[in-house]
């Protein structure tokens, strides 16, 4: 802290030089806040104008952690994965995301190489879907990926938008 205010206490005096610290203390506090709204961003979902509220709509996330050891295919998934699931729950599935993770800043993996957002439309229909088709999903998985999924279920609370 005591090096930002430094920073601003030089630039109030128009002074053209950065102490190498100083820039490196600078560049670290705009990568961290870029990442941080890159990941809020991210993370908030987009309502086109007119959709009605997703404020109270269930929401499945299916995390799959990377490792060095880990794969999963991408285009499987979106291609026959996906598609199967669409299939088999229909209506009951509001919207359905798949995000790939990238990168961290300093160029090491993801905690997650996936995230799969499911929100639910019809939380009955789904849970019934379910009851018919977990199997057929499960035996589908080795097909993109080898991991073991993280899954979690949530009420959305609230959405924030710019």
């Amino acid at each position: 802290m005591s090096e930002q205010k430094n920073y601003e206490q030089k630039s109030d005096r128009n002074t053209d030089r950065f102490s190498r610290r100083e820039m490196i203390a600078g560049t670290g506090i705009a990568v961290t806040l870029g990442s941080l709204a890159a990941a809020l961003g991210a993370c908030a979902p987009a309502e086109t104008p007119g959709e009605e509220s997703l404020i109270g709509t269930t929401c499945i996330t299916v995390l799959y952690p990377s490792g060095d050891d880990i794969t999963f295919d991408f285009d499987y998934y979106k291609n026959s994965h996906m598609t199967l699931i669409m299939d088999l729950y229909g209506k009951s599935i509001r919207k359905f995301e798949l995000r790939k993770g990238l990168p961290g800043p300093d160029g090491s993996q993801p905690t997650y190489v996936a995230t799969v957002n499911i929100w639910i439309a019809d939380m009955e229909a789904f849970a019934a879907a379910g009851e018919k088709h977990t199997q057929t999903l499960i035996d589908d998985v080795p097909n993109f990926t080898n991991g073991l999924p993280v899954i979690q279920t949530d009420e959305v609370y609230e959405i924030a938008e710019s």
